[in-house]
């Protein structure tokens, strides 16, 4: 690559309009909202709420509807009913909090109703199985909560959004719905609408800015795909040798290759062309673990990479913590199991084996946190790059496990 080439790419008008999106200022980082379940089931109730101030009366919750039509594999709906329905009259709430019949406190994310509908909203922002194993049926509750309350005449549909398309609801009656086809098939169309007033349309192009941030190493949503394709169409020998420089050196921030400094200056746009690009050309970030797809265990144990009960040990400030590679045969899923010191599972009050993840990085938060609260230490870590701290037996690490699929 030479400075034309370099200059030809960062000057393009794609270029400059990627770069210009990332810099707008996202009101939602700025106030550090991010990523929390509540703050996602919020904008949804101010979304779904047809008398809301974005205008656009149900024609977002008509979206979500439709969506659910094309992933539901029941054909209890169809556009004609959805269509007569009142919508109109539909009345959201977050935190829709009752008590179980053994006495267990839920609440429901988003809960909405009229006389003819019910919808229940369950986001996994973050999802993962919790270490006190209070998830366990959560959503079942929720299910049997409203099929017990429920009106005659009334639907129930039950949505649960995750941005990790192999995370699954407990309760099978659930349609998983991720936040990539939230964006593509609500948000995006809701953007496109020649209705939206002007402080609707800022606020949803905020909302899906902030679609961009990775949770557990990987975003959201891809937000601009379309234009990042676009920019690697024209500019694909420069891309490509950007992303082969960068992966091959040891320190791309001290390389003096015109493409490691090009990278260095430009590092979150260029991620971001390379995120959007399927996974047959790069769907992964030259410099670090963020990628396009979430390899799981699950993946990992069908390539035959890990077995049912290869060990695992992560080191962090000089403790040594334990897990294994656990394979369900009914579920057809593989799971990272956290052990305790002396190398035995964790087990809640019930007797029931707890300490199941879909993640290293939440297993290795969760390790040391327990660590450090038996420990009596106060300070608790929130983030970790797991796949690069956890090793198996031999001294490889997840990360490259992941990395050679």
């Amino acid at each position: 690559m030479n400075i034309e080439q370099a200059e030809e790419l960062i000057a393009s008008r794609q270029f400059q309009q990627l770069k210009y999106f990332q810099e707008k200022t996202n009101v939602f980082t700025i106030v550090g909202q991010t990523h929390t379940e509540h703050w996602h089931s919020s904008f949804m109730k101010w979304l779904f709420d047809p008398n809301s101030s974005l205008c656009l009366g149900h024609y977002p919750l008509v979206r979500l509807l439709s969506l659910y039509m094309i992933k539901s594999e029941t054909k209890d709906l169809s556009l004609k009913t959805v269509f007569e329905m009142n919508l109109d009259t539909m009345h959201f709430e977050t935190e829709w909090t009752f008590s179980t019949a053994d006495g267990k406190k839920r609440s429901i994310d988003v809960y909405g109703e009229n006389d003819e509908l019910i919808l229940v909203i369950e986001n996994k922002v973050r999802a993962r199985e919790n270490m006190n194993g209070t998830d366990v049926g959560q959503t079942s509750d929720y299910r049997d909560y409203v099929e017990k309350h429920r009106k005659g005449g009334q639907k129930v549909i039950c949505l649960f959004i995750t941005p990790d398309p192999k995370q699954k609801p407990y309760d099978e009656s659930y349609t998983q719905i991720t936040y990539q086809e939230f964006y593509d098939y609500v948000i995006a169309k809701c953007i496109e609408h020649p209705q939206l007033n002007k402080d609707g349309r800022y606020l949803l192009e905020q909302y899906a800015n902030n679609l961009r941030e990775p949770v557990h190493g990987s975003p959201m949503a891809l937000v601009n795909t379309q234009l990042c394709n676009e920019i690697y169409d024209r500019h694909s020998e420069v891309l490509n040798e950007i992303f082969d420089d960068v992966e091959q050196s040891s320190d791309y921030c001290k390389d003096s290759k015109l493409s490691c400094v090009v990278y260095t200056h430009y590092q979150s746009i260029l991620d971001e062309i390379f995120l959007s690009l399927d996974e047959k050309k790069f769907g992964r970030t030259p410099s670090s673990n963020i990628r396009r797809k979430i390899v799981s265990f699950t993946d990992l144990y069908n390539a035959g990479k890990i077995q049912n009960g290869t060990e695992f040990t992560m080191e962090y400030d000089g403790v040594r913590h334990y897990a294994i590679a656990e394979y369900d045969p009914q579920e057809n899923e593989c799971y990272m199991l956290l052990l305790d010191d002396e190398r035995r599972p964790y087990y809640n009050a019930k007797g029931e084996k707890i300490g199941f993840y879909r993640t290293s990085s939440q297993a290795g938060i969760d390790a040391i946190n327990l660590y450090r609260k038996k420990k009596n230490i106060v300070s608790r870590i929130e983030t970790l790059n797991g796949p690069a701290y956890w090793k198996t037996k031999d001294g490889t690490a997840i990360k490259t496990l992941m990395d050679s699929l």
